[in-house]
C-alpha cells in the first residue's frame, strides 16, 4: 500500500511523473480486493497518508520546527481521509465482482463511472469543508497535458479527475479480463472502448480549442519583483527598512523597462509612514501603477482588525477599496480557537490572527475599461473561489503570494500547477508574483508561458522579470465561469444517491424474503 501512495505522490511536482496518476486508482482497488469494513478503510488510509506525506513534504521546510512537523502530519492525516474514504466506498462494492469476475460488462461500466463520481464528489467536499484545502486534486497532476485540461473550462479541474479515475478503473477491468480469458485477445475491448473514446473526444476538442485561440491585440507589460526574502527575515523585528530597500532597488531596475504595471508579492515589505512618501514618489514619477501586498488595519467599535490585502497604488493615490484576502491559511494567517485554547499559538510563528475579507475586488487596468482581479497566496488553488473573482470585465487574474515559507522545493511548482486550472476554467491569463518562485504568467489555455529563472533554472533567486501579457477573455466566457460546479455537484449527488438506492432495494428484497 505504501508503494501505491508513493506512486501517486510522484505524479505531482516534483518529479511530476503524471502518467502514474492513470494507474494508481485501479491498482489501489486491486490491492484491497477482498478486504472488508475498517480494514479496507485502513489499507486505503495507509496509501493515502503516504501520498500526502510525500506530496506535502515541502511543509517541513518551514523555519518553525514545531509548526512544520505538526502541520505536515496534521494536514497529511486530514487530507488522507478523502482518498481513503474513496477506497472504502468503492472497494467494498468491488470486492466480489473483482475477486470472482462475475460482473457483466454493463455493471463494470457503471461501476467505473460511479468510482469516478465518488472521487470527484469527495474532492468537492475537500474544497469546502473546514474552509477548504483543494491542494493537488488528482486532475492537477495533468497540468502539462494541454489538450486534456481544456475540459476544465466546462467542468473545472474535477472533469480531469473524473476521466483519470474512470480510465484507471476501466483499465483494471480490462487487465482482469485478459487474465481471465487469455485465449481471447480482444477481451479487454469492452471495458476500455467507451472510456478511451470519451478521452479521445475530450482531447480532440482540446486540440481544437488550443488551435482556435486568437491573438489578442490588447496587451499589458507587467514588471514583477521577486525579492526572495527569507521567511526568517520577514518575521524578524527591525527588518522592515532592509526589506523595503531591497524591493525598491529591484523596482527601480524593473521600471527602467517601461512597464504598464509593477507588481510586488505578498508580505514582502511593510511600508512605514516614514517610507510611504518614497514609494508614492516612485509611482508618481514613473507613472506606473503598483499592485502590492500589504497589511490593512481597520477599527470596528472596540476591535482592531487586521487584513492580508492587495493594494493598487496609482498616481492619484491608493485605489479604494483594497482587496482583502478571503481564504486564510490555518496557523499561517489565523490560529483556530486561539481564545479558547491559548496553547494553540505555540504551533504557529504568527503573533495574531488576520480577519477574512468578504468579497472580490476589481482594479481598473491602466488606460483600459477592463479590470484585473487580485488573488492572494493559495486562493488560486480554489476552483470556485477563482471563478468568483472573474466577471465579464475581468481581463487578467493576478496572484500575489509569498512561497518563501517553504524555502526551495516542490511547493513552488505544485502551487503553479494548481493555478494553471484557474486560467483554463475562466479563460483569462493569470500572472503570479511570488517572493521566491514561481513568478510566471499562464495563458488562458493553461500554458506556463514564461517564468523568472527560466534561462538559468534558478526559480528561487532575487530579481525582476517583465512579461508582455495579452489581455481579455479571448475565448469568451467559459461554461464553468457562467455555471460553476454543476458537474461536481452532480457527481456528489450520484455518490450519495446510488448507495442509498442500492440499500433501499436491498431492504425491499430482504423484506420480501421475510414475508
Amino acid at each position: 500500500m505504501a508503494l501505491v501512495g508513493l506512486a501517486l505522490g510522484l505524479a505531482f511536482p516534483e518529479p511530476r511523473w503524471f502518467g502514474l496518476s492513470w494507474l494508481v486508482p485501479g491498482v489501489w482497488l486491486a490491492v484491497v480486493a477482498g478486504e472488508r469494513h475498517w480494514r479496507l478503510f485502513g489499507l486505503g488510509f495507509v496509501a493515502a497518508l503516504v501520498f500526502r506525506l510525500v506530496s506535502l513534504r515541502f511543509l517541513l521546510n518551514m523555519p518553525h520546527t514545531v509548526g512544520a512537523i505538526s502541520g505536515w502530519l496534521a494536514l497529511s492525516f486530514y487530507s488522507a481521509l478523502y482518498p481513503a474514504t474513496w477506497v472504502w466506498a468503492c472497494g467494498g462494492w468491488l470486492r466480489d465482482g473483482l475477486v470472482k469476475l462475475e460482473w457483466p460488462w454493463f455493471r463494470r461500466f457503471g461501476f467505473g463511472l460511479f468510482a469516478a463520481a465518488v472521487w470527484v464528489g469527495l474532492e468537492m467536499v475537500q474544497a469546502r469543508l473546514l474552509g477548504g484545502y483543494p491542494w493537488n486534486f488528482l486532475g492537477v497532476s495533468q497540468f502539462e497535458n494541454l489538450p486534456l485540461i481544456q475540459i476544465a473550462s466546462i467542468t473545472g479541474v474535477y472533469g480531469v479527475s473524473f476521466l483519470v479515475v474512470w480510465v484507471s478503473v476501466s483499465l483494471l477491468f480490462a487487465v482482469l479480463q485478459i487474465r481471465h480469458a487469455p485465449a481471447n485477445p480482444w477481451s479487454w475491448s469492452a471495458d476500455l472502448t467507451l472510456p478511451l473514446l470519451a478521452l479521445g473526444l475530450v482531447c480532440s476538442w482540446g486540440v481544437f480549442r488550443v488551435a482556435s485561440l486568437p491573438v489578442s491585440a490588447n496587451r499589458l507589460t507587467a514588471a514583477l519583483v521577486q525579492p526572495s526574502i527569507p521567511q526568517q527575515l520577514i518575521w524578524e523585528r527591525g527588518s522592515d527598512d532592509e526589506r523595503l530597500g531591497k524591493v525598491l532597488e529591484l523596482s527601480r531596475l524593473a521600471l527602467a523597462t517601461k512597464p504598464d504595471l509593477l507588481l510586488w508579492p505578498e508580505a514582502c515589505a511593510p511600508i512605514s509612514a516614514e517610507r510611504w512618501p518614497e514609494v508614492f514618489d516612485m509611482v508618481k514619477s514613473s507613472g506606473v501603477p503598483l499592485l502590492f501586498g500589504a497589511d490593512d488595519v481597520e477599527r470596528v467599535a472596540d476591535e482592531v482588525r487586521f487584513y492580508n490585502s492587495a493594494v493598487l497604488l496609482t498616481q492619484d493615490g491608493p485605489h479604494l477599496p483594497s482587496y482583502r484576502k478571503r481564504r486564510l491559511v490555518m496557523f499561517g494567517e489565523y490560529i483556530p480557537l486561539e481564545k479558547v485554547l491559548p496553547f494553540m499559538k505555540y504551533l504557529s510563528p504568527i503573533g495574531g490572527s488576520f480577519t477574512a475579507g468578504t468579497e472580490p475586488v476589481q482594479f481598473a487596468l491602466p488606460g483600459s475599461a477592463q479590470t484585473l482581479a487580485p488573488l492572494i497566496c493559495f486562493e488560486d488553488a480554489f476552483p470556485h473561489g477563482g471563478r468568483e473573482h472573474v466577471s465579464p470585465e475581468t481581463a487578467l487574474l493576478v496572484n500575489l503570494t509569498n512561497d518563501g515559507w517553504f524555502g526551495a522545493g516542490p511547493e513552488q511548482w505544485q502551487h503553479a500547477a494548481n493555478a494553471v486550472f484557474r486560467a483554463v476554467e475562466n479563460a483569462v491569463p493569470l500572472v503570479r508574483c511570488s517572493n521566491n518562485g514561481l513568478t510566471c504568467w499562464i495563458d488562458p489555455l493553461g500554458r506556463v508561458r514564461q517564468y523568472f529563472g527560466q534561462e538559468n533554472g534558478d526559480i528561487y533567486g532575487a530579481g525582476f522579470v517583465s512579461f508582455e501579457v495579452p489581455l481579455g477573455q479571448a475565448l469568451g466566457q467559459t461554461a464553468y465561469n457562467r455555471h460553476g460546479d454543476h458537474f461536481g455537484w452532480g457527481c456528489l449527488l450520484v455518490a450519495i444517491a446510488v448507495p442509498l438506492v442500492r440499500r433501499a432495494k436491498r431492504g425491499l428484497h430482504t423484506g420480501g424474503g421475510i414475508r
